[in-house]
Formats: C-alpha cells, sequence, structure tokens
C-alpha cells in the first residue's frame, strides 16, 4: 500500500513592533506562500499582542521549502509601509531549521500621512535623536509652559517622562488615551498650582524592557538620558539644570526606570513620579534589594501610585506596599514619600491620567 509523504515542518517566531501602538480591534498577521500564513491572504496567520507596540506569534511551515511572507494588519490596503513610503518587498526563511525573525513597523499604507499631533500649548518635536550607548533613535517632544515664548530672561525647572508616545498626543498612546501631562501643566500653571516647566517626552522603542530595567539596559538608557539628552534640552531651552530643578516620571516599566533614575542619581534629579511600577514583576526583585541594602535614604521626593483593579495592578501592589514599607523604616516622611492607591483602577493610561494633576503638584507645585 502506497504511503502519502510525510510532510516535515519547523516552527517560525514572528516578533513585529509597531512604532505607533495600533487602535482598539486592529490586529498584525503574517501573510505568506504557505497554507499555515494563508497562502498569501492578507489576513493569514494572526499575531498577539504582546505588550503595547510588540506583536508575537509562533506557526508551523514547511521544513524544507523556501517561505516568503509579508506583514499587514489583514488587508492589502494596510500592509507594512517602509519609513521612506516604500512597501517593502516579500520577506524571506530559507529552508532550514527553526526561525525567529523580528521587524520593526514604522507605518501601514493607509496611514502614510501621520496625523498632526493633538497636544495642547507650545511644544518641540525632535525625530530621531540618537544615542550612542542605545540600538534605536527615538522621538523627544518638549512640551514648553504657556509664557515661554513672552520671558526670553526666565529659566524653567524640567520633568523628563519615560513612554513619550504616552504623554500628551491621544493618536500615539495606547487606547487611544494620553497621560494629559499637557492639558493639566497648563491648566494648573495658569490656576497658579505649579510652577511653569519644561516636560521633556521621551519615547520608548522596541527595546523598552531592556532600556527600562536597571539590571539590564537600564545603565545605558541613564547615561543617555542624563549625558546625552539633558545636556542637549539644556543647551537649546532655557532650562535651570541644576539637581533641584529637574524630576523624572513614568508607569509601569517607566515607573521602575523613573525611580531607579532618581534613587541612583540624586545629583541631577530630586523627585520621581512612578506610576504602577514593576518593583515586583515576574519575581524580579532588583530594586527593592537595592533599598533594603541601602545604608541611607537619598534627600529625593518619591511619588508612587498603583491601582488594584486588574490581575496586572495586583501584582505590581505587593511592590508598591514592600517598596513603601522599606522607605517609611528608612525616615521617608510626608515630604519625601506620597502614596496613593486606587482599588478599582487597571493597568491603563485612562487610570493613571485620573492622578496626573496630584503627581505633577507633589513635584512642582507652588
Amino acid at each position: 500500500m502506497n504511503k502519502t509523504p510525510a510532510i516535515h515542518h519547523r516552527h517560525a517566531r514572528f516578533e513585529i513592533f509597531t512604532t505607533i501602538p495600533l487602535n482598539v480591534g486592529d490586529q498584525v498577521f503574517i501573510s505568506g506562500s504557505c497554507e499555515s500564513l494563508g497562502s498569501w491572504r492578507p489576513d493569514g496567520f494572526p499575531l498577539m499582542r504582546t505588550d503595547d507596540n510588540l506583536w508575537t506569534g509562533v506557526v508551523e511551515i514547511p521544513a524544507h521549502e523556501k517561505v516568503e511572507y509579508k506583514i499587514t494588519r489583514g488587508d492589502w490596503a494596510a500592509e507594512e509601509v517602509l519609513s521612506d513610503g516604500r512597501v517593502p518587498g516579500n520577506y524571506i526563511i530559507q529552508p532550514g531549521e527553526e526561525s525567529r525573525t523580528s521587524h520593526r513597523v514604522h507605518t501601514w499604507k493607509d496611514k502614510q500621512q501621520a496625523p498632526a499631533p493633538i497636544i495642547t500649548g507650545n511644544y518641540r518635536v525632535h525625530e530621531s535623536f540618537h544615542s550612542q550607548y542605545l540600538r534605536f533613535d527615538r522621538r523627544v517632544i518638549v512640551w514648553l509652559p504657556p509664557f515661554y515664548e513672552q520671558n526670553p530672561d526666565r529659566r524653567y525647572p524640567v520633568l523628563y517622562v519615560q513612554d513619550g508616545q504616552q504623554v500628551f498626543d491621544p493618536q500615539t498612546s495606547t487606547w487611544n488615551q494620553d497621560l494629559q501631562v499637557d492639558e493639566h501643566c497648563e491648566r494648573m500653571i495658569l490656576n497658579g498650582q505649579l510652577r511653569e516647566t519644561i516636560v521633556v517626552a521621551v519615547y520608548s522603542t522596541e527595546d523598552r524592557y531592556l532600556e527600562y530595567h536597571p539590571a539590564l539596559a537600564g545603565i545605558e538608557y541613564a547615561r543617555f538620558l542624563i549625558t546625552e539628552l539633558k545636556p542637549f534640552i539644556d543647551e537649546q531651552y532655557r532650562t535651570q539644570p541644576g539637581r533641584e530643578a529637574t524630576a523624572v516620571a513614568g508607569a509601569s516599566m517607566g515607573g521602575s526606570i523613573a525611580f531607579h533614575l532618581a534613587w541612583t542619581r540624586p545629583d541631577i534629579f530630586f523627585g520621581a513620579a512612578c506610576l504602577s511600577p514593576a518593583f515586583r514583576f515576574r519575581d524580579d526583585s532588583t530594586i527593592p534589594e537595592m533599598v533594603k541594602k541601602a545604608k541611607s535614604v537619598p534627600d529625593v521626593k518619591f511619588y508612587l501610585y498603583c491601582g488594584e483593579g486588574d490581575a496586572t495592578e495586583r501584582e505590581l501592589m505587593e511592590g508598591v506596599r514592600e517598596m513603601e514599607k522599606a522607605l517609611r523604616k528608612k525616615g521617608c516622611d510626608a515630604r519625601r514619600l506620597a502614596v496613593q492607591t486606587d482599588a478599582k483602577a487597571v493597568h491603563r493610561e485612562s487610570s493613571w491620567a485620573l492622578y496626573t494633576p496630584e503627581w505633577l503638584a507633589f513635584l512642582f507645585g507652588k
């Protein structure tokens, strides 16, 4: 009896980083030349969102065939487009063993013309800011206080915020909800509640986890922020460059690196706002152990916030409680430590934005 020849397969893992987070309901697909990739259907193989900008998936492909593929959002009118506006040629996986491919999608065919930013007030955009310490260039947006142009002799304190795409513009932020730092800063400054402050929003890249983890590429990220970006901002804008006028902020992993920056470099930063910081995430203990082992606490202000409305926030809350206990044990009083919790808040910008006025006032309030 004739037997059907065995078809040998191998695994292909795809990691797709989208420069701009996709809207709710959008999805990334791999369309390719084999059946498991849809035989060139634009929605051939769906990927899963594993982070704000990261889509991943593992699929079986023929072991001894060349496989070609493209990246889409489920339609050929929404396939990947390169930064220069060209549609890329087919990507190729050669015959052989297991495959792992990574791509950075700059934009899509139906979104080539990026909409104008929706940012309240006066701001400047610095595209492709380069660092000799990090793999990827990044966008930096500088928000200027309302009377910056009218007062050419005045200098201003500076706030550096991580995940810059989430800070001002709902179009670039996850779930179309930003932290609303621009709206709240303008309102609070005009109401006399807040010092006039420059806000520097530093975009993250596909190396976000590495750069925001102090035991991985966090040291290099700190070098970038302190020795490259801060000198550039101090040169280009009328800042108060001293540590008494410079603070840092961030959410989730961005909150972790913000804490680490202020703790390890109190000569640069006077305070940090840490929103749902990942002090205890996936059993990591780098930052809590650093604090527990310290003989003294730097003279720095810390604002800690966390919710309890979903599984991620409940996991992170354990680390925030642990950190609060450690800091208070080492003598941090109400002047240097503020802790806010919200039983219903989830791990999203919509929850963090509710407390933007509070942590701004803690750091830069009059």
